[in-house]
């Protein structure tokens, strides 16, 4: 069979091959370091580069940090959300697996944890949260049209609020280290439940059509 990740790697050009060992480098060091106790020297020894050449990829380790953030939350949303969204309830399968996630994730993980504001308003802008809040807002509105969630409700309104909650839930959840209480997450989502009208009725069962199921 095809290996398609070695094809892909094979397609990409000399330097972009060297970007993606320098993101990873990144990743691994700062995961197991922290963003204060690393150096760009460090980073360019672990790809195999001189200082001077890791500043013709990444500006300076700012960028370099926000890069490799990205990538390790790219890795885990590839990892998790397909799962997630064939699930009955694709919401406390996102939290759960993404709590679960975390622990094979250090950097994600240390960005949960130690992370400054700046950190985590890039987690939460990054399509694991905001693609999350699109698919609430648009399960919302095929309730709100089959009349089960009131019509003055505003779906794009409640799907910020649940994306909010769902961040602060697995957020408190990390720093608390409450990993192994997993009833925590499945009561909060009791509350978003009633909160956008219960349970599916049959009709969106059917119809597939109640992606803010919780």
């Amino acid at each position: 069979m095809l290996d398609t990740a070695a094809s892909s790697r094979r397609a990409l050009t000399k330097g972009q091959r060297t970007r993606e060992r320098l993101l990873r480098a990144a990743v691994d060091r700062f995961g197991a370091q922290g963003y204060r106790a690393t150096s760009v020297s460090q980073l360019s020894r672990d790809a195999g580069l001189t200082p001077a050449a890791a500043y013709a990829y990444f500006a300076d380790k700012d960028a370099c940090w926000a890069a490799a953030v990205t990538a390790d939350l790219d890795d885990l949303a590839e990892q998790i959300t397909a799962r997630a969204m064939s699930s009955s309830r694709p919401l406390y399968e996102l939290m759960s697996l993404l709590v679960q996630g975390l622990h094979d994730h250090p950097l994600a993980r240390r960005v949960m944890v130690e992370g400054t504001p700046a950190d985590l308003n890039l987690v939460l802008q990054h399509h694991l949260f905001a693609g999350t809040t699109s698919m609430v807002a648009r399960g919302l509105r095929a309730r709100q049209a089959l009349g089960v969630l009131s019509a003055d409700a505003d779906p794009d309104v409640l799907a910020r609020g649940i994306e909010t909650v769902m961040f602060s839930m697995v957020l408190s959840t990390v720093r608390a280290g409450l990993d192994e209480e997993p009833e925590r997450i499945a009561s909060v989502l009791e509350v978003l439940r009633l909160a956008v009208g219960g349970a599916p009725n049959p009709e969106e069962i059917i119809g597939g059509a109640s992606p803010a199921r919780a």
